[in-house]
């Protein structure tokens, strides 16, 4: 009995997310292809792989025993695609980029228009995600991250430290007055993250207790929250790189010895003798020492 490969992948990528939808998007093809060779590969087997309920789809007793064997032949197809990307000699091409919303929508558009200019035959995806891409899935070929990459099989490198600072527009501040010590932003419109918690856990480490209810205006969304901060909204955590760009905001509790964020630019081993992916890297590495130079916004 022979099965094709994309029979294969549709059940673990099916088996992986726990909906038709959402296989198809992490395949980047259509639902009913992905329903339609889930059909095939259980005709041909003659036995039920998923339940189907409003849940969504959940593996069969009899689907388990196969989920292994398709995740170690998905992880091998991904090595093999890889490897023969670290083969090509060519500089033309594709690329992929991973990267947040403030690097991928404000700093590496400026970035990148000056590469593709310098190197015309190579195009460029850019992914923004705050989720860190796995590069051994090939979601990317690079990921900018603003942490130490954890993954094995990375190739990484630190580029530079990038420093945060309170800030607030000039019109918040003549309203509303300036504090004088982390205490009394319980005391402003304090902006924050909705249920992502690394403000609180920062304010924690300097002695400060803040939960969700502290913060006047939350989102999880990065840019809105600096357009909050931008517009006059309140308080918020801003990079200082990006904040010197914008004369209308003041720095405020300047020795406040808030952590710095990391900048680390990644890829994985097997594709890092690729001329395309290495030139990138390199390119990258020297251009963002200085990331706000680049600033769109």
């Amino acid at each position: 009995m022979h099965f094709s490969w994309d029979l294969i992948r549709s059940f673990q990528a099916v088996a992986q997310t726990g909906s038709l939808s959402a296989a198809a998007r992490s395949l980047g093809m259509a639902q009913p292809t992905i329903g339609r060779h889930i059909d095939l590969l259980e005709e041909a087997l003659s036995v039920p792989l998923f339940r189907r309920g409003r849940e969504g789809m959940t593996v069969t007793a009899r689907g388990e025993e196969l989920v292994n064997i398709a995740r170690q032949m998905a992880d091998n197809a991904n090595t093999f695609e890889r490897l023969a990307a670290g083969l090509e000699e060519n500089y033309s091409g594709t690329i992929r980029i991973s990267a947040n919303e403030v690097f991928g929508v404000i700093l590496l558009p400026g970035l990148i228009s000056a590469f593709m200019k310098q190197h015309p035959g190579i195009d460029i995806e850019l992914a923004v995600t705050n989720e860190a891409s796995n590069l051994l899935q090939r979601d990317a070929d690079i990921s900018v991250r603003l942490f130490r990459p954890a993954q094995n099989d990375l190739v990484a490198r630190k580029i530079a430290d990038l420093p945060l600072g309170l800030y607030a527009h000039t019109d918040y501040l003549r309203t509303s007055g300036e504090p004088t010590s982390l205490e009394e932003l319980h005391d402003h419109a304090f902006i924050g993250f909705d249920r992502e918690t690394s403000l609180i856990q920062a304010a924690s480490d300097l002695g400060v207790r803040f939960s969700p209810g502290s913060f006047s205006f939350r989102s999880d969304n990065i840019l809105t929250q600096i357009s909050a901060v931008r517009t006059g909204v309140g308080i918020g955590v801003l990079h200082k790189g990006l904040a010197s760009n914008w004369p209308e905001l003041r720095q405020m509790l300047t020795d406040l010895p808030l952590p710095q964020l990391e900048l680390w630019i990644a890829c994985h081993a097997d594709v890092r003798y690729n001329k395309r992916v290495r030139l990138m890297m390199d390119f990258l590495s020297e251009n963002l020492k200085k990331p706000y130079a680049w600033q769109t916004i």
